[in-house]
């Protein structure tokens, strides 16, 4: 009788229904926010997207649709000066040096299509829009000149990095805080990293917008809910 005593565990401690509460209540803040400040992520995402390729629904400048004021796209020829294939790491890049109009000539990085549908001394027209050129083209053959997104890129990526973090800290937040912040921070980082060199790669691609919207969208899901579930069963 006595050794049975001894060897019985003590009954667990019940957690006063207040606590139950107030864990219940940081637990949906966190996740509220963190749902919140990435669905305004990938808006921002979206919008990028829409600037990249708003060129394409751009009226022609000097034309009856074009409305004074408005954005609008004016066409040039230019000539190819030069052409260059090359390998960076293991992907294959090709370039084009165009001269047009006035300015000096510029190097451009196209597809592959454009660039074998291309000689030296052809004419490629040029897609101006907002002063820049937005499009180059040949032959039906053409390639988007929308530039390199660095700061919607750097806006994405630490908005959907935070929002992971906080919905991490949301689904697995116990009494070993420290331990949750911690994991929730490097996965908070590692999203970032993550969606900035995603973003970089989609917004100048102009995929259509469902593609282009269900990589980050699913990778975000598996980045932040399967290791939460993990942290959750350990």
């Amino acid at each position: 009788m006595n050794a049975r005593t001894r060897d019985a565990k003590p009954p667990a401690r019940r957690r006063p229904a207040g606590g139950k509460v107030a864990l219940a209540l940081a637990h949906g803040l966190f996740l509220l926010a963190g749902l919140a400040t990435t669905v305004l992520g990938f808006s921002r995402f979206v919008d990028a997207n829409d600037e990249a390729s708003a060129y394409r629904t751009a009226p022609v400048c000097g034309t009856a649709a074009h409305a004074p004021g408005a954005d609008c796209v004016r066409h040039e020829t230019g000539k190819v000066t030069e052409r260059r294939a090359g390998y960076v790491g293991e992907d294959a890049v090709f370039t084009l040096t165009v001269a047009g109009g006035a300015g000096s000539p510029h190097r451009y990085t196209v597809d592959s299509d454009l660039y074998h549908a291309t000689e030296v001394g052809a004419e490629v027209d040029l897609t101006l829009y907002r002063g820049t050129v937005a499009e180059v083209s040949h032959g039906g053959a053409r390639t988007p000149n929308s530039g390199t997104a660095w700061t919607a890129s750097l806006e994405v990526a630490l908005l959907v990095g935070l929002g992971a973090a906080l919905t991490v800290i949301g689904l697995t937040w116990t009494r070993s805080i420290a331990r949750v912040a911690s994991f929730a921070v490097a996965m908070g980082g590692f999203t970032a990293v993550t969606a900035f060199a995603g973003s970089l790669a989609l917004v100048p691609s102009q995929l259509p917008l469902a593609a282009t919207l269900a990589f980050p969208v699913l990778g975000w899901l598996g980045m932040t809910l399967a290791p939460a579930a993990i942290v959750r069963t350990d």
